[in-house]
């Protein structure tokens, strides 16, 4: 027998996986945790009955925030993971021989024990001597950070959606002190939410970060079962310019035969913003989104003879 799992997007959209086999669903301390067999994706992990992570597109997501900062960085070393209690980003993190110490800070450990379970090809990086894994608040964790006079060279927020008890990884008194925390050419990327369905959310989470850092760039990537399929990110920096940086071809091209998305290429092209974005980032949130027939009106569409 198959039962269905509604994951909802939107109050009037879903994205409906046929389901095969249900591993586990329970409350922990922190929120609702599924996880289940579906047609299509494979193991599915779910928070608070939102995707988190599949087998068939994690790996584009986990790529497109890890990579694109520690390739624009000229030396990290050290790397600071908020949230990502499924090791995908630790992963990717890890393949840098570069970085000499990858600290995880993830809230809920049940994430850490499904990821184990039920997704080694992801928790394998947490055996990584490289890596440090910490179950506590990531808030607390960056706050003592900044008071020891710690740094990091890259900061990662692989947090839940900006809603409940994730929007405190979306303030400006984070973002602040994730700046205190970074070295001077360090860079600071949080996953920010659906440009499609959620423009509101990225345009905030860019002007608060423009607000703080001398340099921002949004960019984007796809990530199948989120919200819309095209997924945002915003790389932050006092000193870097990430969207213009000179790559260093022999690290991304020992990179790519490991991966599945990211290539050279799609470094340069995840900054190139459709028109709609734009549009929103400079405020115009009603003509901010794909296309609603909201400028029809306005569209000039000409002659043209049979």
């Amino acid at each position: 027998m198959h039962f269905e799992y509604r994951d909802p997007w939107t109050n009037h959209t879903k994205l409906v996986y046929t389901v095969t086999r249900i591993y586990e669903s329970f409350e922990s301390e922190i929120q609702q945790i599924d996880v289940f067999e579906a047609k299509d994706w494979g193991t599915v992990l779910a928070l608070g009955g939102v995707t988190n992570v599949t087998d068939r597109d994690e790996s584009s997501y986990h790529e497109m925030l890890a990579h694109v900062a520690v390739l624009a960085h000229p030396n990290p070393k050290r790397v600071l993971i908020i949230g990502g209690g499924d090791g995908g980003t630790l992963r990717e993190v890890l393949r840098h021989p570069e970085v000499e110490q990858a600290v995880l800070v993830d809230i809920d450990g049940e994430v850490i024990r499904c990821a184990k379970q039920y997704f080694p090809h992801l928790a394998k990086a947490f055996k990584n001597p490289r890596a440090e894994v910490l179950v506590e608040d990531g808030l607390a964790y960056v706050q003592r950070a900044k008071e020891a006079g710690e740094t990091f060279d890259v900061i990662l927020v692989d947090s839940t959606d900006p809603v409940d008890g994730a929007v405190e990884l979306f303030t400006e008194a984070f973002y602040r002190d994730c700046a205190a925390v970074l070295g001077e050419q360090g860079i600071l990327v949080p996953q920010s939410d659906s440009p499609v369905f959620f423009p509101g959310r990225v345009k905030h989470i860019v002007d608060t970060l423009g607000g703080i850092f001398a340099n921002t760039r949004l960019y984007v990537g796809q990530c199948v079962a989120y919200p819309s399929g095209f997924w945002a990110f915003c790389a932050a920096s006092q000193g870097i310019d990430v969207g213009s940086v000179s790559l260093d071809m022999t690290r991304i091209q020992r990179l790519e035969p490991q991966l599945r998305y990211m290539n050279a290429e799609m470094f340069r092209a995840c900054f190139a913003l459709p028109t709609y974005i734009r549009r929103a980032l400079a405020g115009d949130l009603r003509r901010g989104e794909p296309t609603l027939g909201d400028d029809a009106d306005t569209m000039e569409i000409p002659d043209t003879d049979d």
